[in-house]
């Protein structure tokens, strides 16, 4: 026992020194995420905007100048992986991993404290976006953003919804980026279809939390 912490010490010791600085997956109260492992680079999920509310502007900046390092980031992970050992239940590699908005955090405070600049955006015609899903696998990278926009409730008042927008994929084979789904026919005023956000708070206990983050953002 005293010799595998001995050589578990000596390996994170080497991946510090080889810049592999993680962030634990359990701490991020912006995203949840699905993987047997709960660790990746802090330079990668720095990259990935869960916490941000997209405006045009800010969404066509990420796409055009962010997705191409956003790979350099990925390829950091893999290679922490691989070499830290990490393995699943079964003890085989970890050979995939996906992150998710939190659902909790995303409607319930973050676009709460910018309702009247999102309503005035959709209202004049912008397109508002959040990122959705990442996924990171051997043979691929893939972002998902969807999209905010207004319905008309029963009170003839407006409420936010959300439908599909843009999916990116980066084949490691194919070594470039490629649009897999861009939906752009909808209106941003009550659309045909749409997907409602949860009405209630799952908050598991993490409102400091929650509210703490907010503020750092």
């Amino acid at each position: 026992m005293a010799e595998n912490l001995e050589i578990q010490e000596i390996q994170d010791e080497f991946l510090r020194e080889a810049g592999f600085n993680l962030t634990d997956l359990r701490n991020q109260v912006q995203l949840t995420y699905w993987s047997e492992q709960h660790f990746i680079t802090q330079s990668l999920i720095k990259l990935l905007p869960f916490r941000e509310i997209l405006s045009d502007i800010r969404f066509y900046s990420y796409v055009n100048y962010s997705l191409d390092e956003l790979i350099s980031k990925a390829n950091q992970t893999l290679l922490y992986w691989r070499l830290s050992g990490i393995t699943q239940y079964d003890r085989t590699p970890v050979t995939q991993l996906s992150l998710f908005y939190d659902e909790t955090f995303l409607w319930h405070y973050s676009t709460p404290s910018y309702r009247e600049e999102i309503h005035s955006q959709i209202q004049s015609g912008h397109r508002v976006r959040f990122l959705s899903q990442f996924l990171l696998s051997l043979t691929e990278i893939e972002v998902e953003f969807n999209e905010i926009r207004l319905q008309t409730n029963f009170n003839n008042d407006f409420q936010f919804v959300y439908t599909d927008s843009n999916t990116y994929q980066y084949k490691f084979a194919n070594l470039r980026w490629q649009p897999i789904c861009t939906i752009l026919s909808f209106p941003l005023i009550n659309p045909p279809t749409f997907s409602l956000p949860i009405m209630v708070p799952n908050a598991l206990r993490r409102e400091t939390e929650y509210q703490a983050y907010l503020a750092q953002v």
